[in-house]
């Protein structure tokens, strides 16, 4: 999977000022969470160390959970659906590159990226959350493996195409968070996080191959 993505418009100052003031608050509630418990964390403490009104918080993210979780994760757009649709490499390493280059659209911040997943590990409630939350984007990534396959692979009835997706999303999902919590932590700020997928899918081989 090689396409690459046009360069979005660049945010007008309002939008940047949005962004610098989530990822304050964000970075104030996982801290937060981190030292004292996601239990002993309260609105209060996290409008007080991020500066803002409670009021503003609310408008931000509805809920105490909502800084813990952060924004919901993004949807691929129509030019990286359409590059994964027409690849000819492995699937599911495709698949991967695919979340990747979607993820990174957001402009992620790496330290709290990297401080949420800390948190989930030591929390599996907040983390049962977030999982429900993506349910819905699990549903359309295994739709949009389906038609892949229906394309690529026209040959499969429709059982052995569903244990296929199956597979693939399991492998791309369950590695994903390897090698992201790989890209986030790493001390090039410039790392490339297709490096380490190709990098995972090359140890996958490793590790079922005799």
């Amino acid at each position: 999977m090689t396409t690459s993505t046009p360069d979005a418009p660049a945010p007008g100052l309002r939008e940047r000022n949005r962004v610098r003031r989530t990822r304050r608050v964000e970075r104030a509630a996982l801290s937060l969470a981190l030292e004292h418990g996601v239990e002993n964390v309260t609105v209060d403490m996290i409008c007080e160390a991020s500066d803002i009104s409670p009021r503003t918080y609310f408008n931000y993210f509805g809920t105490k959970e909502g800084a813990l979780l952060g924004q919901p994760a993004p949807s691929p757009d129509e030019s990286l659906v359409g590059g994964f649709l027409e690849g000819d490499g492995p699937i599911a390493e495709d698949l991967m590159v695919l979340m990747a280059r979607t993820f990174l659209a957001s402009s992620p911040d790496r330290e709290v990226f990297a401080m949420r997943r800390r948190l989930f590990a030591r929390e599996p409630e907040l983390h049962a959350l977030q999982v429900t939350r993506m349910a819905h984007k699990r549903q359309a990534t295994a739709e949009l493996v389906m038609r892949r396959l229906a394309e690529r692979c026209p040959d499969l009835d429709a059982d052995a195409a569903r244990d296929h997706a199956q597979l693939v999303m399991s492998v791309a999902m369950g590695a994903f968070p390897v090698v992201s919590l790989q890209w986030a932590e790493a001390s090039g700020a410039d790392s490339d996080i297709e490096t380490y997928i190709h990098a995972a899918i090359a140890q996958i081989r490793r590790i079922v191959t005799p």
